[in-house]
């Protein structure tokens, strides 16, 4: 049996991004019509947690949740920044809430692109943002969806500092 007889795997999108609410019904079509039996929905921000949760239930066995806090912040807006820890506050609860039916946390990891984080402080802040997430992937026994940019050694150290064994 090969992938195509069982079908692919988006192991990385973004269907709880707002440029898909008028046509999330024709993605998702599209999508089987091409072969694509699941898709791994990601969050970047806290709230994008409750739509890709609604996505999954709405359906099931296609769309499956990941949370998580990327680190930029504030997309789709002028205000684009380097994530900080408060960032990550209110999602904590929802990772305990939701942990029954998230597949993975992410997207999370770093991005040192310099006008997202000219400073060593910006840096120093999404890996400590980046470490808790990936403490909270340990303690609910979930993988990681990982996004770097401009980081990718630290990175990956990260990764490796952390035992992390099961990533994207």
């Amino acid at each position: 049996e090969t992938a195509m007889d069982v079908g692919l795997i988006d192991c990385h999108c973004h269907l709880s991004a707002v440029e898909f609410c008028e046509d999330i019904e024709d993605v998702i079509m599209r999508a089987k019509e091409v072969g694509i039996n699941s898709v791994i929905s990601v969050t970047e921000e806290a709230n994008d947690f409750e739509r890709v949760i609604h996505l999954s239930k709405s359906y099931p066995g296609v769309v499956a949740p990941c949370l998580g806090i990327h680190p930029i912040q504030c997309w789709g807006s002028q205000e684009q920044r380097s994530v900080r820890l408060q960032d990550l506050d209110s999602a904590l609860p929802l990772f305990q809430k939701y942990r029954d039916e998230i597949v993975a946390v992410g997207e999370i990891g770093l991005d040192f692109t310099p006008w997202y984080a000219p400073h060593a402080e910006h840096r120093d802040e999404q890996e400590a943002v980046f470490r808790r997430q990936l403490e909270i992937s340990k303690a609910l026994d979930l993988p990681v969806n990982v996004h770097s940019r401009s980081a990718a050694k630290v990175t990956i150290a990260v990764l490796k500092e952390e035992g992390m064994g099961h990533y994207l």
